[in-house]
């Protein structure tokens, strides 16, 4: 009687151990996939900030750069307007609308008394 008890509670322990196991690999597998994703989508970052899209446009935005043959306009006026919030569209990457940002509007001059 004593080694049935033994048994089943060793079984028991095994089984319990077991799946404690599996519930630890299932965790450990979907962080995996997740994990594979976010490097996925860091990898499609660094691309982009690598591409030449992107330095030609900090070129144009930050540094005010125009190619040959285009005119660099300012436009001032006596408002000061927000700058528009940037908008992801549909199927465009999240960090497409934090890399691009809108222009910097500049700011007007107080009138002179």
């Amino acid at each position: 009687m004593l080694i049935a008890g033994f048994l089943a509670f060793s079984t028991a322990r095994n089984v319990v151990r077991h799946y404690q196991l599996r519930q630890e690999e299932r965790d450990l597998r979907a962080e995996l996939r997740q994990l594979d994703a976010d490097a996925d989508e860091l990898a499609a970052v660094r691309e982009y900030l690598e591409s030449d899209e992107y330095i030609e446009d900090v070129a144009r935005r930050t540094l005010g750069l125009v190619r040959p043959g285009e005119t660099l306009v300012i436009v001032s006026g006596s408002e000061t307007v927000a700058s528009p919030t940037p908008v992801v569209q549909a199927g465009e990457p999240w960090w497409k609308a934090l890399f691009i940002a809108p222009a910097a509007t500049p700011t007007p001059e107080p009138p002179v008394p």
